[in-house]
């Protein structure tokens, strides 16, 4: 019975240090799983964002991470994964050393044999051994500006009266333009034109004509 209890002990305490190194995160995108830490290294599957994963260890720098997710295991870009510091989330590239992330290195041989002997491309495993083992650094997320605002939308002042204006009324139509305002035109309504109407022409009317006199008599002159 002393035996026994002394290997499980051995066993507990061999655990403790393994389960001391794994980190859990979540992905900040959709993010490929690979074979592998690089991008050349073939796909396993597509982490949605949000996933969370247990990180086993990530390469020098903290740029590619061992993690566990979906109930698979494979490697992901550091660059997307985040992690709980100090009761706010950062960047497991950035903060790897402070979070206590161990470094690993990757052996192709032994990783696939352990997690891939059942996938397609284990047949090729061969042509892979024999690949240079490539170190490139993950890609790194994409900020994008937010998009300006559209002329007239968003709080955006209106436009500054120009000067001489306000709160004054709209000019007044020119008078003479047809179709501007209830003003009647020149020379039109009721108002009689010059000349016209109930007055008489000019040296005209009941007026009575002068008389021409007679002309006088000869005789008259003459006192006869």
């Amino acid at each position: 019975m002393k035996r026994p209890a002394w290997l499980v002990l051995a066993s507990l305490a061999l655990a403790v240090p393994a389960l001391a190194q794994a980190a859990d995160g979540f992905v900040t995108g959709n993010l490929n799983l690979r074979a592998g830490p690089d991008a050349s290294y073939p796909l396993i599957t597509t982490v949605p964002a949000g996933t969370a994963v247990n990180i086993q260890g990530c390469t020098t720098g903290w740029e590619w991470c061992d993690v566990i997710t979906m109930g698979t295991r494979g490697w992901v870009a550091g660059t997307y994964i985040q992690y709980q510091y100090q009761n706010q989330p950062v960047i497991v590239q950035q903060y790897g050393a402070n979070i206590g992330i161990p470094i690993v290195s990757f052996v192709i041989g032994t990783y696939w044999s352990n997690y891939y002997s059942n996938r397609p491309f284990y047949r090729q495993r061969n042509d892979w051994y024999r690949r240079p083992i490539i170190s490139r650094p993950p890609p790194r997320p994409i900020h994008r500006p937010p998009p300006r605002p559209q002329p007239g939308h968003g709080n955006r002042p209106p436009p500054r009266p120009q000067p001489g204006h306000g709160n004054r009324p709209p000019p007044r139509p020119a008078a003479g333009n047809p179709g501007q305002g209830n003003r009647p035109q020149p020379a039109q309504g009721n108002r009689p034109q010059p000349g016209q109407g109930n007055r008489p022409p000019q040296g005209q009317g009941n007026r009575p004509k002068p008389q021409t006199r007679p002309a006088p008599d000869d005789k008259s002159k003459n006192g006869n």
